[in-house]
């Protein structure tokens, strides 16, 4: 089994990317090789290719204007979703479980997880485990490490997108879920 860490930041190294290896420490710790992806140090064709290899992805970016940030929105503009007509052959995303979490300067910005469960699920047919992550700064007690309520649900995040990597290799039909065209 493995989990693809991507960290969406414009910046990389950051917040976002201390949230997602904290993840990627649980599903670590139940037996899955991880990697960590910062989009500041790969073209999107390279997160392409890891995507489509890995069973399990955890997406993070830092909020801005409300939303994830451009590095991702690149990236998953870049995506194809195995639409034939389109001249697409794959679908890295389409059936996968997706973790998504999310860095920002307030805890009022929760809801900008919405756009991207929503891109993940409805536009690639991923598998968005609920109810996501989100970090505000004063979820860090300094920059490299979380609060302990954070590291718990990081690591809640973590065994949930285990499980369901495990469950949907059990599921064909969850798995052959596509987006419509």
């Amino acid at each position: 089994m493995h989990v693809l860490a991507i960290d969406g930041s414009p910046r990389g190294h950051g917040h976002t990317a201390v949230v997602l290896s904290e993840v990627l420490r649980t599903t670590e710790g139940l037996g899955a090789s991880t990697e960590l992806t910062s989009l500041v140090d790969v073209e999107a064709e390279q997160v392409i290719d890891q995507i489509g290899r890995a069973d399990g992805i955890v997406m993070g970016s830092p909020v801005y204007r409300a939303s994830f940030a451009f590095p991702l929105k690149n990236v998953l503009d870049r995506l194809p979703r195995g639409m034939a007509e389109w001249g697409e052959t794959e679908a890295p995303l389409q059936g996968k479980p997706v973790v998504t979490v999310a860095t920002s300067a307030s805890l009022h910005h929760f809801l900008a997880l919405n756009d991207l469960r929503n891109v993940l699920a409805n536009f690639f047919a991923s598998h968005v485990v609920p109810p996501g992550l989100h970090v505000p700064h004063e979820g860090f007690i300094v920059d490299d490490r979380l609060a302990e309520e954070f590291v718990d649900s990081a690591a809640r995040q973590g065994r949930a997108l285990v499980e369901m990597i495990v469950a949907l290799k059990e599921s064909p039909t969850l798995r052959g879920l596509m987006p419509q065209a």
